[in-house]
């Protein structure tokens, strides 16, 4: 094989990739829209005004990031709210089932992208979905000096045996054959891409804890540890 070939075989390679990263990310959001929109065409008479609010903010906000992913315009990095970028998320996936308890405030700003942390956050629910559905997903943010650090814990099987870093090689899928092996894959990639990381450690007391670091926006107020 030559030169010119293996180089257009490598290009074609990486075109596949992205694709099929693009379509997964795709996916998550509509189902998480379809969950939405399902819950507020039936349910609607018994929703409070509140929940309705919720869970239509949710739908609007997913929305507008689908429309982002299929035109490649998500936006860049910059300073964001961490609930407000989360909130929709969340909403959509309760409306899924799934039971997600979070104690994150408003008013914690960090640096990144607000769209790929949307799409983060998706990604670790719809893991805690697939491993722990019958376990509540709890998130929280402990603050320490410049670092925001958002914790989401469940407790399910926890990583079985896994080695934690390889949880996010493209193709893992984890202990079982279920999904596409790309989820934590695109996550870690979309932390990378906007200054941060992600990790995941056994919980204390049995279960799996990802945790997503950001930097802190310069004006933040000191909410402690």
């Amino acid at each position: 094989m030559n030169v010119a070939v293996a180089e257009r075989n490598s290009r074609a390679w990486g075109v596949t990739e992205h694709t099929e990263e693009r379509e997964h990310e795709l996916r998550a959001a509509l189902f998480g829209i379809e969950s939405a929109a399902e819950v507020l065409s039936r349910h609607r008479d018994h929703m409070t005004d509140l929940q309705f609010d919720d869970l239509t903010h949710g739908v609007l906000a997913e929305v507008r990031r689908l429309r982002g992913l299929l035109t490649g315009h998500i936006g860049g990095r910059d300073r964001f709210d961490l609930a407000e970028a989360i909130d929709p998320v969340i909403a959509c996936a309760r409306s899924s089932g799934l039971e997600v308890r979070s104690s994150v405030p408003r008013g914690i700003d960090v640096e990144g992208c607000q769209a790929s942390t949307a799409q983060v956050v998706l990604t670790l629910l719809d893991n805690a979905r697939g491993h722990a559905l019958s376990s509540p997903v709890d998130l929280r943010v402990t603050l320490l000096g410049d670092i925001a650090a958002l914790y989401v814990e469940d407790r399910g099987r926890g990583l079985c045996g896994q080695s934690p870093e390889r949880l996010f090689d493209r193709g893992v899928r984890g202990d079982d054959s279920a999904g596409s092996g790309l989820g934590l894959f695109i996550a870690r990639r979309l932390m990378g891409e906007q200054g941060g990381s992600i990790t995941v450690r056994p919980r204390v007391g049995g279960g799996a804890s990802f945790v997503v670091r950001f930097r802190r926006g310069s004006s933040n107020p000191d909410h402690g540890r």
